[in-house]
């Protein structure tokens, strides 16, 4: 899957495609809690390389596939992107307000997810809000330390969305916040990418920057998604609702 996304340009081309709200609307929360670690390169570690793939659970029974990536030139299978966190974090200034796992972009390290049985009409999903924090490299920070930005694609368009990470609290830690996407998450999207942005450092300006520092750091977690059926799609679940119900009927006849 990795091969065909990371082939697409990150941009920011409007999509007028957006999604009201319906009876029948599918929702799900990707919470990372658990992980299956066997399927990574570096095993039960919870690191994460180039080239990596790993699933969640989704929409509809279906999984979700999730491929972190370099965007740098040359980038080679195996290089560090980031890790499966919970909690524990070394050498760097992770957010302290969650113990359970969550998903740590590191060294400008970029996150394709979609779903991994295929993206299709029926299954695409919305992004309605999600839970992040910047990851410090030991350097000071300023108020706004980063932004994440997300890059849907629907139909090979791209629609963006770019949102402030909050900076350290009275306590010198960084913290998880809950980020709600606006209009970004009335529109579905056959798949989204996140990565981030690091901003100088107090005193040195006020540019903040993708893959150009390994600082473009973030963690993710709790990522709200939802899909609304198109009215034909809902009545066939309800005839194959109605198919099992008479199927279990006659088994208990």
């Amino acid at each position: 899957m990795k091969k065909t996304l990371a082939s697409i340009a990150f941009a920011a081309v409007a999509l007028a495609a957006s999604v009201g709200v319906q009876a029948g609307v599918m929702s799900t929360t990707i919470s990372f809690d658990p992980v299956d670690t066997s399927t990574l390169m570096y095993g039960d570690s919870g690191f994460l390389g180039h080239g990596d793939e790993f699933y969640q659970k989704g929409l509809a029974g279906r999984n979700m596939f999730f491929d972190p990536f370099s965007n740098a030139a040359g980038a080679q299978y195996g290089d560090f992107v980031g890790a499966i966190l919970n909690g524990a974090c070394s050498d760097l200034l992770c957010p302290v307000n969650n113990p359970t796992n969550y998903l740590a972009m590191l060294d400008d390290g970029v996150v394709a997810f979609g779903m991994a049985d295929g993206p299709d009409s029926y299954f695409r999903f919305s992004i309605k809000s999600f839970s992040a924090s910047f990851i410090g490299s030991g350097d000071p920070l300023q108020n706004t330390p980063g932004f994440i930005r997300l890059q849907g694609v629907r139909d090979g368009v791209s629609t963006i969305a770019t949102f402030a990470l909050t900076g350290l609290d009275s306590n010198g830690q960084l913290n998880f916040s809950t980020i709600n996407t606006g209009a970004f998450g009335d529109i579905e999207f056959d798949y989204v990418y996140a990565f981030g942005f690091a901003c100088a450092a107090p005193g040195a300006g006020n540019s903040c920057t993708a893959f150009s520092s390994n600082r473009a750091q973030f963690a993710l977690d709790d990522i709200v998604i939802e899909h609304v059926p198109e009215p034909g799609s809902l009545a066939l679940l309800a005839v194959a609702g109605l198919a099992a119900g008479r199927v279990t009927r006659r088994r208990a006849a």
